[in-house]
């Protein structure tokens, strides 16, 4: 697989950038605390978002293969950063079927902990230092 991007940027330290892949375009900019506009995503959110990514979509594929009986599946990511520590904490809030039994419940928190564990960016980001951890909140419809 190959990824190619193209970057452009205007307007200094004050301006934003445009990142442009094949599937993706994004806005970029300097954070404000950095001096800069803080209007677009900046490396840290894109980073936060790319472990995000994989992990939601590491989990909807094993979901699937189980055949889980899903209603909803989201994931709120939240990244902590600062100069000691940069920690990604992935919730998964899973709603099952109201007549899901406690087998696939119990099945949807531990696929969740298994998404986490084999999440290929999730795994990179741990090489480099990053702490990354994933809470499932499974639920049945009412």
């Amino acid at each position: 697989m190959n990824i190619d991007l193209e970057l452009t940027w205007e307007g200094g330290k004050q301006g934003t950038g445009i990142i442009k892949g094949d599937n993706l375009t994004a806005e970029i900019s300097i954070p404000t605390v950095y001096g800069g506009l803080g209007t677009g995503s900046n490396p840290k959110e894109l980073y936060v978002a790319s472990t995000a990514a994989c992990f939601i979509s590491t989990l909807t594929a094993m979901i699937d293969g189980k055949k889980l009986p899903i209603i909803s599946l989201s994931v709120v990511t939240n990244a902590k950063t600062n100069d000691d520590e940069f920690s990604i904490i992935h919730q998964a809030n899973i709603i099952l079927d109201s007549e899901a039994s406690s087998v696939t419940l119990d099945k949807a928190q531990s696929l969740v902990a298994q998404a986490d564990k084999i999440c290929l960016i999730g795994n990179l980001a741990r090489k480099a230092g990053i702490n990354v951890s994933a809470i499932a909140n499974v639920t049945q419809a009412q």
